[in-house]
């Protein structure tokens, strides 16, 4: 019975080994990518795969937080990195989704009632999903993507405030190599 377990331990490892095995451009559409983000998030954007399934996405940039056409939050500064599945969907196209997380400073700006003051420290959390388009032909893949969330920000008098973040579109276009 005990010989019996471990051969079919032996066998689903084996089984599992020879799928990761598998050259990883069955999943991943390239390696690493490096370009620009334009949307809720303004900036530079890299994002690699370190296995055939899992991406990791950083982008160093200006955006707002919250409803920006409302009178939202502008930050200087954020760096967001993102964890992602993706997958394949055919003819190029893949599918993703995961979070991340949202680090930056604030401007100094007038909200409605309250006075934001100095430069403050905002930080958030986000879900991360969209659609990728891979050209087969050239080093470019174009990115479309929805990053909703919430940031914890303090004004000038470390009053803490929640928002909701309306961080609903981006498009990115990345060099692949």
């Amino acid at each position: 019975m005990k010989k019996r377990f471990l051969a079919i331990c032996l066998l689903v490892i084996l089984s599992c080994t020879g799928a990761l095995a598998q050259t990883r451009h069955d999943a991943a559409p390239y390696n690493n990518a490096i370009g620009g983000t334009i949307g809720f998030m303004n900036g530079v954007s890299f994002k690699t795969f370190p296995t055939n399934h899992f991406g990791i996405q950083l982008d160093l940039g200006y955006r707002f937080i919250g409803d920006y056409l409302n009178g939202g939050i502008p930050v200087v500064l954020s760096f967001n990195p993102n964890f992602m599945y993706e997958q394949a969907c055919g003819n190029g196209f893949y599918w993703f989704i995961g979070g991340g997380a949202n680090i930056g400073f604030s401007l100094p700006h007038i909200h409605h009632t309250i006075y934001y003051g100095h430069a403050n420290f905002v930080f958030g959390v986000n879900a991360f999903g969209g659609a990728e388009y891979k050209f087969a032909n050239i080093p470019l893949a174009l990115q479309v993507d929805a990053r909703p969330g919430f940031f914890l920000f303090s004004n000038r008098h470390h009053d803490p405030y929640i928002l909701f973040d309306y961080n609903f579109f981006n498009v990115s276009a990345r060099y692949t190599f």
